[in-house]
């Protein structure tokens, strides 16, 4: 069931793939983004209150909203977490402070099942196998169907990535740019020299690694300005933001007339 294969087709095309996030945990509003035309939206369960059956939904409101793939965050590089959202049958999966080769393997043996990985078993039960209806392409897929992203979010992971990029299993590292720049003391500070250039430092070793690269717009770089400078993915709306910023747009422009 899970369609991950059809993102990674379409990177290894050249095909740059744009991403929207849905943390309000509306099934509505989900629907709506899906609508949009955006390659995958994502799940947010890191900073969003999503619980495993509100993944559940949000995947069937993506599903009835457009064609974009269904991907999930964890809030934490977890085995039983991860289990639980690939058991849901997302198409890809994003994990968060992975600082390490080695917990970027345990990433990977989470997501695949033995004898490739660690992952538990139950493809008469779990809806990734269509509640048994896929059992045969379940067991022989072993999860590899699933678009594995790990993210860069720390001055120490950004030292790491040279061996974190040699782990097979990650297809894409995910820069999480605000959090790259509060490691190093720059809270919600992007646009300092420091940050810029452990910025910029992730951006090279990435690249030189051969994975693929995703990350996050911000005001002063652009998801197209990234795009051109070698991002593969960007996540450029979040369904919260959009209405917030509608919202304001609108009370700003008609209060007080």
């Amino acid at each position: 069931m899970p369609r991950g294969g059809k993102i990674r087709d379409a990177l290894n095309d050249g095909r740059k793939q744009l991403g929207g996030w849905v943390n309000m945990e509306s099934l509505i509003a989900t629907e709506i983004m899906a609508g949009a035309g955006f390659d995958f939206l994502m799940i947010d369960q890191e900073h969003g209150p999503g619980t495993s059956l509100s993944a559940i939904s949000q995947q069937q409101a993506i599903r009835s909203g457009g064609p974009c793939a269904a991907f999930l965050r964890v809030f934490a590089n977890d085995m039983n977490l991860i289990k639980k959202a690939l058991d849901s049958g997302v198409d890809g999966l994003m994990v968060p402070m992975v600082e390490t080769a080695e917990a970027a393997a345990g990433v990977a043996a989470s997501c695949l099942l033995p004898p490739l990985g660690l992952r538990g078993v139950a493809p008469g039960n779990v809806r990734a196998a269509r509640y048994g209806y896929e059992k045969d392409h379940f067991i022989k897929t072993k999860g590899q169907d699933v678009f594995i992203m790990t993210q860069v979010e720390t001055a120490p992971t950004v030292e790491n990535l040279e061996e974190i990029g040699k782990v097979d299993g990650i297809d894409m590292l995910f820069i999480g740019r605000n959090d790259l720049a509060s490691s190093i003391g720059k809270l919600d500070d992007q646009t300092s020299a420091e940050s810029m250039e452990l910025l910029t430092q992730a951006e090279r070793k990435i690249k030189e690694s051969g994975r693929w690269m995703g990350g996050i717009p911000s005001p002063d770089d652009s998801a197209a300005a990234m795009f051109e400078r070698g991002y593969d993915m960007v996540i450029a709306a979040a369904d919260h933001a959009l209405l917030r910023d509608g919202a304001v747009r609108v009370v700003k422009s008609l209060k007080n007339r």
